[in-house]
């Protein structure tokens, strides 16, 4: 059910427009009173049954965060709290976060997306055993007062998909182990290990070390596909459904320089440097291009590397869904960036011809490629239903319009 009308929240910083009136604004103090007597109601049902509370805090900004906490400050000390590791969503590059800190006296159990909502759902691999154990271990060194985890398997805006058998499935293992008795195995061990108690299989040295680098390149390739310096581009994984959405990830609610003050200057845009500007563009437009040969290249290798490996037929088959759609997935995030980095110059640098025709040529091949993602799919036959949502030809069209709309109102 939807809680949206029942707590009412202040509102981010992000959505308040300087001609807002301040009656329609909702103050600390206000949200403040609304938060305590909902938990406080909360811890009395729950008390009363004899169970345990963990209060979730999950907004989907921090703006109110110190006000949430706040107001779970007078609860009994019994009640725990649930925080992201991350300051909003799962991003690979964003800091740790600090609200972890912020609560000393009760249990805090860290909360862990391991269902893969900002890095692909567990469709393409993506490994994050390394960034795991580096995030935990600064968990248990900064708050002792961490004591827990919540590890998401599914993301409830995909029916009948989850990590489990999917490569991914080896970052909830392996986070499973480093939270229990294999603190100290690497990324290496870990990953054999998952081999040999999911699948029964125990290659050689040489084969595992290629399976683990290619496990590597690909998370690599599609980081760099999906994010752009470091920012989000994507919308939950997939392209932004048009060019405001994207203004939006990038520049609004999902900015990396909430975080990490200044470092929007590598995808910033204005006529008053225009010098600076088309540094930033150009340095964009080459490693997106790198980044697509780069997927092209791994794709080949890796489906080549399991027709020598001797997989098991289940790991064969997984393996096989994840790469095919990686190559064409990289591409059409290179081809959205460009035509919409180049119409984001045009709108606010300069409107010049070449600018526009850059991003006319790239608008035309995401046409080309959401036809090749039909195609795709009806080759596909036993991928997971996460597959078919991700590779939705629609949305790729969709931002193809959008872009197309925004380019020709520049050339009148």
């Amino acid at each position: 059910s939807s809680t949206d009308g029942l707590l009412p929240i202040t509102r981010p910083k992000w959505d308040i427009n300087a001609r807002d009136e301040p009656e329609n604004t909702r103050q600390p103090s206000q949200s403040f009173v609304l938060y305590r007597r909902c938990f406080q109601a909360l811890s009395q049902v729950v008390t009363a049954q004899n169970k345990h509370l963990v209060l979730r805090v999950f907004p989907a900004s921090n703006d109110d965060l110190g006000t949430v906490l706040d107001a779970i400050e007078p609860l009994p000390p019994t009640v725990s709290v649930s925080i992201k590791l991350t300051p909003e969503r799962f991003w690979p590059a964003f800091p740790n976060n600090p609200a972890l800190l912020q609560v000393t006296m009760r249990d805090v159990w860290v909360d862990i997306d391991l269902a893969g909502e900002e890095v692909g759902w567990g469709v393409m691999p993506f490994l994050r055993i390394d960034e795991l154990k580096g995030r935990l271990l600064w968990c248990q060194s900064a708050n002792p007062r961490i004591t827990g985890a919540i590890c998401k398997t599914s993301w409830e805006s995909v029916d009948n998909h989850w990590v489990p058998e999917t490569l991914s499935e080896c970052n909830l293992f392996a986070c499973s182990q480093l939270l229990g008795h294999g603190a100290g195995k690497t990324q290496e061990q870990l990953l054999d290990l998952w081999l040999a108690e999911r699948y029964g299989w125990c290659p050689d040295v040489t084969v595992a070390r290629r399976f683990q680098q290619l496990l590597e390149q690909a998370t690599e390739v599609l980081y760099q596909a999906i994010y752009v310096r470091d920012h989000v581009f994507h919308r939950h994984s997939q392209l932004p459904e048009s060019y405001g959405q994207a203004v939006w990830s990038l520049y609004s609610q999902l900015a990396r320089n909430h975080w990490l003050p200044g470092s929007a200057k590598d995808i910033h845009f204005t006529r008053d440097d225009p010098q600076i500007s088309m540094e930033n563009l150009t340095r964009i437009a080459q490693e997106k291009d790198e980044v697509a040969a780069d997927a092209l290249k791994l794709c080949a290798q890796a489906l080549e590397f399991a027709e020598n490996a001797a997989f098991p037929t289940a790991l064969y088959r997984l393996w096989q869904n994840e790469w095919r759609g990686l190559a064409l997935y990289c591409q059409l995030f290179t081809h959205a960036q460009k035509a919409f980095f180049t119409l984001h110059f045009a709108r606010e640098v300069e409107n010049s011809w070449s600018m526009r025709e850059i991003c006319h040529i790239n608008v035309q091949a995401l046409y080309q490629g959401a036809s090749e993602m039909e195609m795709l799919c009806q080759q596909m036959n036993e991928a997971s239903p996460g597959f078919y949502i991700m590779f939705d030809a629609g949305r790729v069209r969709s931002l193809a319009d959008s872009l197309s709309s925004e380019l020709s109102a520049l050339r009148h």
